[in-house]
């Protein structure tokens, strides 16, 4: 009865040594939008306009990429 206990514990021990922390996609991808973000607002007190594709909506677009990339990074956190 004990060596069964202690054989289920040592398993569970496995399974949370094995557990590796690896870093998703996502996680990367909401880094690199939030990135993003922060160059496009601080480019654009130079003048230069990086989503002017977006018409009135580029004043918007570095809120945008770090809603989005945190959102993309809290996606994966469990």
């Amino acid at each position: 009865m004990i060596i069964n206990k202690l054989n289920t514990n040592m398993k569970k021990n496995e399974t949370l040594i094995n557990k590796e922390k690896t870093t998703g996609i996502a996680t990367v991808l909401g880094g690199l939008l939030i990135v993003l973000g922060i160059i496009d607002f601080l480019l654009s007190f130079a003048g230069i306009n990086l989503t002017s594709v977006l018409g009135p909506l580029s004043r918007f677009s570095p809120i945008a990429f770090g809603l989005l990339g945190s959102l993309l990074i809290n996606s994966e956190k469990d």
